[in-house]
């Protein structure tokens, strides 16, 4: 069974993950990481020279690969939503956990960030971001078994959550098929 984080770029995804493959001991995945290593060149790079579709389909096929079988904890990229095979996978495959932020929180950490490994910020710039943010939003929500406030704890508690989010979706599946 995984254990997925879908969220806004800055909502805390990769972070998270780190802190609930530390607790849990399954092994982490995160999905930009696999492409740009697969695709031998940064996310940003596949953005600026394939395109976002392209970029898209690439997402979809690593987690293809992945086993679906295998525990793990996996790290989404922020628009994993916008594909309706990603959701699909993510959602067959275990349970999807939404790690929601307000905007203020999200362009703080952003602006704090290394903005380089962020394709969508020049591109867009704030305002585009922000409306990006908010059309996202509904669609986090409908992908997501579990909502939790990712800006009012420590990485470290909302892992112990998530973990917590995580035994009972199980449970309720074992309770299903019984």
């Amino acid at each position: 069974m995984w254990t997925s984080f879908i969220g806004y770029m800055a909502s805390g995804k990769s972070t998270v993950t780190r802190r609930l493959q530390a607790v849990s001991n399954r092994p982490a995945v995160s999905l930009d990481q696999r492409i740009a290593e697969k695709a031998g060149i940064s996310v940003a790079e596949i953005f600026a020279t394939r395109g976002e579709a392209a970029f898209r389909e690439l997402e979809v096929a690593a987690m293809r690969e992945l086993d679906p079988e295998r525990p793990l904890v996996v790290d989404t990229g922020g628009g994993v939503v916008q594909t309706p095979a990603a959701v699909a996978l993510l959602r067959e495959r275990g349970v999807v956990i939404w790690l929601d932020v307000p905007w203020e929180a999200v362009r703080s950490r952003l602006r704090d960030s290394d903005q380089s490994e962020r394709p969508l910020i020049g591109r867009l710039g704030w305002a585009g971001l922000e409306q990006l943010f908010r059309q996202r939003r509904r669609l986090y929500a409908a992908a997501a078994d579990f909502r939790l406030r990712s800006d009012r704890a420590a990485a470290a508690d909302i892992a112990q959550l998530a973990m917590l989010r995580s035994l009972q979706w199980e449970r309720r599946r074992e309770e299903e098929r019984r």
